[in-house]
């Protein structure tokens, strides 16, 4: 459904638009992590609805491929009056 929105909005075929899934994410997930509760270390069963787990950049679960330095630069121009 999505490719074919897509195909409709910019009035050609879908293989045309030669969009690829990078990532995809269920709407819906649980997932056995290790956190700390009480001070102690558990495997619990996590369930998201609607969201997926954030890591710090580098977090040795998140893939190499996925594992994109993104820099930014900003250009401030100071004028003087």
């Amino acid at each position: 459904m999505f490719w074919q929105s897509f195909a409709k909005m910019f009035n050609t075929t879908p293989d045309d638009l030669d969009m690829h899934v990078i990532y995809d994410v269920s709407h819906n997930i649980a997932k056995v992590e290790e956190h700390f509760v009480d001070g102690k270390q558990k495997t619990l069963l996590v369930h998201r609805k609607g969201s997926t787990r954030a890591f710090p950049p580098h977090h040795p679960l998140i893939p190499v491929d996925y594992q994109v330095c993104v820099c930014v630069f900003l250009l401030l121009d100071v004028i003087f009056l």
